[in-house]
């Protein structure tokens, strides 16, 4: 069975949508036998005719001539099949310069040319042969600089391309698609590359496989119908199949730029069918037929990646940059056709398995961008969470984030900055990027330990957050936010590491509830100094994080998590419920918070209001606080009726104990060791 992109196969299911003025190859190939038994010499009079062409008024001298030699044809379409036999006759800059004048001045001609060509080389072998001749020298001519198009514009266009290409050479300006050039900088040429890809693939494959002009290169496969308009999958498949190697066996790239290209292409060509189907009351039974239907085509791009003898350096550099556009989304989804991470994370996996065999890079060689170090790490976190190879070493990773006040403003600061920079915690949290990196840790015994040794390496970059570098000059703010920056990933990675081994306990005889009790107050401990030391820079994250931890320590109890799953907490371990309770306290909407965030998850009511008991905590003057710095500052004191309705189950009475034990939070003199 023959595989087609999902637009391909709509395309040619639809009726024809083009303009009633357009002409098609087949309209030519019926013109052909008409000119030779009523006016067989009129082809070869207008063509010897065409000349340079200044302005319109040249052209309609041409279409004149046409009619007057050829009453009862199409003026235009005789002049455009001249064209395309002088062309063929002539296959040098100077005639195409002369035909470009031509159908700079003339529509019909700009846009049937090469359908004509195309019926002109079907009747005629050497029309052909010109023609591939003619591409290769104009193909050439142009990346050579030697041919320049009609407007200055454009001219302009691909110089300022190509300097931007020659400064940053990178595979991210291929990933990111060429941004700031335009391939319509070629369009004059296009058509007849577009010829070439049907008379001979072998050499336009060989041509474009030789170049270096990424700019070029792409405006070619465009034309050839490798994505754009007229996407087919298998001048892809050839393309991909015969591109020359891009990536050695460490992954490093060659400057080879046909593969990246065809890469970017497909994965354009497998998002865009999740982008016609809306998010919401979306056809359920359209969304899993599409998703079946884009599964198929992953695997047929996989398999033909999966054959290439640069394989395994493929799967490093490009896995890496799909990693990097899942980590970039803020509402990830890859169960979800519509979001762009089943299409990624779908070929990082199938790819990953494909290449397994065979070996997989260890690590992103020496010419990789400072972001891939880290985005490789998930890749590999990914894959091992698929049950394909080992999780990736973690010492590795651990050693970059010990610093000295020497190393933070020098390479090795920098360098953690730059691989972090990639999704620095935002809304998220703990978010893709940190459970991704913490997979290792958190995968196996003593991962409390690890985590908090990790923790206790960045000392450094608790002392920056705190005063500032002593090196930072004028530059401390941008200093210290940097570093809150790093310490709220560590953050991130250590709720992630709670979440992913609590999810084993009971199922995996590496977890213990003991130790997951310690990392959750580590991890509370770790919360309440950062408050302490500063509470401007990322104040609202930490505070999430802690709401994250009261959470986890609510459902996590035995109490709550009765007979159905294991518990982590007893009801008298650290850190007590209402130890949490009243912390919050001191600003009645994080408790607020709190407590609908708790009757949203469907904590029990009554054992909730035993906690605001035993913390005497007086839910009704609480919410009363809060209407009051409401009424002074709506935006810093918001008060949501949904959330006053949810805790409502809450609010009788509460009675104070008669001597109220204070509940101690993990603070800055908290536990330092394990």
């Amino acid at each position: 069975m023959t595989t087609h992109w999902i637009r391909e196969r709509i395309r040619e299911s639809e009726e024809s949508q083009t303009h009633n003025s357009f002409r098609s190859c087949d309209d030519f190939l019926g013109l052909a036998p008409q000119l030779n038994a009523r006016a067989p010499q009129l082809l070869a009079e207008v063509a010897a005719a065409i000349g340079p062409v200044d302005d319109s008024a040249g052209v309609e001298a041409l279409r004149t001539l046409a009619a007057q030699r050829g009453p009862g044809f199409d003026a235009d379409m005789v002049l455009t099949m001249a064209c395309a036999i002088l062309l063929s006759q002539r296959p040098d800059l100077s005639t195409w310069h002369m035909v470009r004048q031509v159908a700079y001045h003339s529509w019909p001609v700009e846009q049937w040319l090469g359908e004509a060509m195309s019926a002109h080389r079907r009747v005629s072998a050497e029309a052909g042969e010109a023609y591939v001749t003619l591409a290769v020298l104009l193909f050439e001519a142009l990346e050579s600089g030697e041919l320049e198009a009609m407007s200055e514009r454009r001219n302009q266009d691909r110089k300022n391309a190509r300097e931007h290409w020659r400064e940053n050479r990178s595979l991210e300006d291929i990933w990111w698609g060429l941004r700031g050039s335009d391939f319509m900088n070629f369009e004059e040429e296009m058509r007849v590359f577009g010829v070439l890809s049907e008379i001979d693939p072998a050499v336009f494959q060989r041509l474009l496989g030789n170049s270096q002009d990424p700019l070029l290169v792409d405006a070619a496969l465009l034309s050839a119908g490798v994505g754009a308009f007229t996407p087919r999958f298998a001048m892809w498949e050839a393309c991909a199949s015969a591109a020359p190697d891009a990536f050695a066996e460490d992954g490093s790239w060659n400057g080879s730029v046909l593969l990246p290209l065809l890469l970017l292409r497909a994965r354009d060509e497998l998002l865009e069918p999740g982008r016609q189907i809306p998010r919401f009351n979306a056809n359920q039974a359209e969304v899993a037929s599409l998703t079946s239907e884009v599964d198929a085509l992953v695997q047929a791009v996989v398999d033909v990646l999966a054959q290439r003898t640069d394989a395994p350096g493929v799967f490093a550099r490009w896995s890496t940059w799909l990693m990097r556009q899942q980590l970039r989304q803020r509402n990830q989804d890859p169960v979800d056709i519509r979001s762009s991470d089943y299409v990624d994370k779908a070929l990082v996996v199938r790819l990953g398995r494909a290449v397994l065999d065979r070996g997989l890079v260890p690590a992103p060689p020496a010419d990789a961008a400072p972001w891939e170090a880290w985005c490789y790490q998930c890749v590999l976190s990914m894959l091992a969470n698929e049950s394909i190879g080992e999780p990736p070493p973690f010492a590795a990773f651990a050693d970059q984030w010990q610093l000295t006040p020497e190393d933070w403003h020098q390479q090795k600061g920098r360098d953690l900055l730059a691989r972090a920079s990639t999704r620095l915690p935002s809304d998220e949290i703990p978010g893709l990027f940190a459970n991704l990196l913490v997979f290792p840790l958190a995968s196996r015994a003593g991962f409390a330990a690890g985590w908090l040794r990790l923790w206790n390496s960045a000392h450094y970059l608790r002392e920056v957050l705190e005063f500032g570098s002593f090196d930072a000059d004028e530059k401390v703010y941008s200093d210290r936010s940097d570093a809150s920056s790093l310490l709220l990933l560590l953050g991130c990675m250590g709720l992630g590491c709670f979440d992913q081994a609590a999810s084993r306990l009971g199922k995996d005889d590496q977890v213990e509830a003991g130790e997951l009790v310690s990392l959750h107050r580590i991890l509370t401990s770790a919360a309440m100094e950062i408050s302490q030391l500063d509470d401007t820079l990322h104040r609202d994250r930490w505070q999430t994080i802690l709401q994250h931890l009261a959470l986890r320590r609510i459902y996590g109890d035995e109490r709550v998590a009765g007979t159905s799953r294991a518990a982590v907490f007893a009801p008298g371990d650290e850190t007590l419920i209402q130890a949490y309770m009243q912390y919050f306290q001191a600003d009645p909407g994080e408790l607020i918070a709190f407590l609908h965030a708790s009757m949203s998850n469907r904590f029990d009511a009554a054992m909730l209001r035993d906690e605001l008991q035993g913390a005497a905590i007086d839910l009704r003057a609480c919410v009363a606080n809060l209407q009051r710095l409401h009424d002074l500052n709506d935006r810093r004191y918001p008060l949501r009726a949904d959330a006053l309705q949810a805790i409502a189950p809450l609010m009788p009475t509460v009675h104070r104990p008669v001597q109220p034990v204070l509940a101690i939070m993990p603070g800055r003199s908290g536990p330092s060791h394990f």
